[in-house]
């Protein structure tokens, strides 16, 4: 299976080049160092997803997400901003532009790439029941298909439209907080030299990681009964 496509904007060479090692295994990053140059490659290349940072010369992510949401073609990929800034107003107004997720710098690798694997889990749930719908309408244009079929289809495919798409927003809203939370946890342990301290983050960390872990298999769990 091929490599899912990320293109990462950062004007910093350091993060570009960090970034760029913890999801190289796993994804084809095209690291660009600004909004400009994204576009340029917006060209040639079409992304599963855009890791961008807000603060940068010239046009900065903000400016660079409300152009993408202007634009047909890229409206709809998934964004996330990469910043330092922390003040929950910068998010806020992240959040409201459009895009999927805010992370905090300096980013936790791990944790980058759990919220990067969610992220494409949730479109790749869309375009499953888009897929999904699109055969229920072929099958119900055939002049074949009977009216009480086609009324059958037509309730099965809303009730799973409903069901996944449920499941898919909810487990989303869920995940956030406990990533959040330990995203803060090993921050606040990799700047103290207080291993009690230490001990009480990760632990907190351990614990909000296993929440994610029942989430994630609820849902799925779920999904797999609907």
């Amino acid at each position: 299976m091929a490599k899912k496509k990320i293109i990462l904007v950062d004007d910093n060479p350091a993060n570009l080049t960090a970034c760029k090692k913890s999801l190289k295994d796993l994804y084809d990053v095209f690291p660009v160092p600004s909004a400009e140059k994204m576009f340029e490659l917006l060209l040639h290349v079409f992304p599963d997803l855009i890791l961008l940072d807000v603060e940068m010369p010239g046009t900065n992510g903000y400016e660079a997400m409300k152009k993408l949401r202007e634009h047909e073609a890229y409206k709809d990929i998934p964004v996330i901003f990469l910043s330092a800034m922390d003040d929950a107003e910068s998010e806020i107004e992240g959040l409201n532009l459009g895009a999927v997720d805010y992370i905090h710098k300096p980013f936790v690798g791990p944790l980058l790439l759990r919220r990067i694997e969610m992220h494409l889990a949730v479109v790749e749930g869309k375009q499953e029941l888009l897929a999904l719908n699109n055969s229920i309408q072929a099958l119900m244009a055939q002049d074949a298909y009977s009216a009480d079929q086609k009324e059958e289809a037509e309730e099965e495919t809303i009730k799973e439209l409903l069901t996944k798409g449920v499941l898919l927003s909810r487990m989303g809203r869920e995940i956030r907080a406990p990533l959040n939370t330990i995203i803060e946890m090993i921050q606040s342990s990799i700047t103290s030299n207080d291993m009690a301290h230490i001990k009480h983050c990760l632990g907190i960390a351990n614990t909000e990681s296993r929440l994610i872990m029942e989430i994630v298999n609820n849902t799925l769990d779920s999904s797999a009964i609907g």
